[in-house]
């Protein structure tokens, strides 16, 4: 632990400029040195330091951690400091740089020696709120929040989205607990005949105290196929929920891939254990993206494809590609915030 703190003040002297910076507990001229000496990066309007990382047997990662409040895509180049006045980086102050499943590398030459090192980007857990149901009798509309079912703000702000499991909740009302648990929402509203998708204003009531949130709404057949005999796995909602307005839009759905490389549309078989979506499918060479298979005719189709941002998916995504002909099977994740896939043949 020593030796960790000795090389972060070492960093950290050397970031901010000090004439001196020394503690009677640790050497005066500590001996492990980064070469990246100095990189401040401005996340969100605030500037964060990359702090080297030490591996196990105490010598220099090839890591360099930026711990943020928020996640971000992107990052504007503050100040960078190396260590060999020689040497030279593949970035410098002004530069704005992507993150790709949070991390960028950095690429440090002298003459014909190379080295690269990643900047990790690690970051608060965005905002949740917490849902609650009514439940098994005794229960009803209790809230643990170790295995609460959740909605998330990705943004930090006042938009909140996710995907909810209701297989098993036939028309039991659900409610939404705001993370400190103070208040809850609820409406005495719901959807009707065999609706899979609608919006409803909701109602904020102050916590009961009690760590049980009572909620009149919204119902609805949470397990409806609205007749369409490709729905193979219903029961799994799309949660809106606008903070601001109280708004919150439901939206049953039932994931499919579709593109060149399927040959059509092939429903995905939703499994309650992990929370995902999988299909083992005959691909060609081609394109796919992930869509909804509409429950009625007249819901909305949801499409993702590949993002460059912290979730791998996004509805602005991009096409995924498939090389090589042949069997694959096919995951999507949409248990946490950050939508998720993958594709192994």
């Amino acid at each position: 632990m020593k030796r960790n703190i000795t090389l972060i003040l070492a960093v950290f002297c050397m970031t901010i400029g000090l004439l001196s910076c020394s503690d009677d507990s640790y050497p005066e001229n500590p001996t492990l040195v980064s070469p990246i000496s100095g990189l401040v990066l401005e996340v969100n309007g605030t500037d964060y330091v990359a702090i080297p990382q030490l591996q196990e047997d105490g010598s220099l990662s090839p890591v360099l951690l930026l711990a943020v409040n928020q996640p971000s895509v992107t990052a504007t180049v503050k100040q960078i400091d190396i260590a060999d006045p020689t040497a030279s980086v593949n970035i410098k102050a002004g530069d704005v740089i992507t993150f790709k499943n949070n991390q960028f590398t950095l690429e440090w030459t002298k003459g014909t020696q190379k080295e690269n090192y990643q900047v990790e980007m690690s970051y608060n857990p965005p905002p949740v709120m917490y849902m609650v149901m009514s439940g098994k009798p005794g229960n009803y509309y209790g809230l643990n929040t170790e295995t609460a079912q959740t909605i998330a703000s990705i943004t930090y702000n006042h938009l909140f989205e996710g995907y909810v499991d209701l297989t098993n909740t036939s028309w039991n009302n659900i409610g939404f607990v705001a993370s400190d648990q103070s208040v809850y929402y609820d409406v005495s509203a719901g959807l009707g005949g065999g609706q899979s998708y609608g919006t409803l204003t909701m109602v904020e009531k102050p916590s009961p105290g009690t760590g049980y949130f009572p909620c009149d709404g919204p119902w609805g057949d949470w397990t409806t196929t609205g007749g369409n005999s490709s729905v193979v796995s219903p029961g799994i909602w799309k949660i809106n929920f606008n903070f601001t307005t109280r708004e919150m839009t439901l939206l049953e759905t039932q994931w499919a891939i579709t593109g060149n490389a399927v040959g059509g549309i092939k429903a995905m078989t939703y499994h309650s254990d992990t929370r995902k979506w999988s299909l083992t499918a005959e691909l060609s060479v081609g394109k796919l993206k992930f869509t909804t298979i509409p429950v009625n005719a007249s819901d909305p189709t949801v499409i993702y494809g590949v993002s460059d941002g912290i979730s791998k998916l996004a509805e602005n995504g991009t096409d995924i590609t498939v090389d090589e002909a042949g069997t694959y099977r096919i995951e999507l994740d949409l248990s946490t915030p950050f939508y998720d896939y993958s594709i192994t043949k």
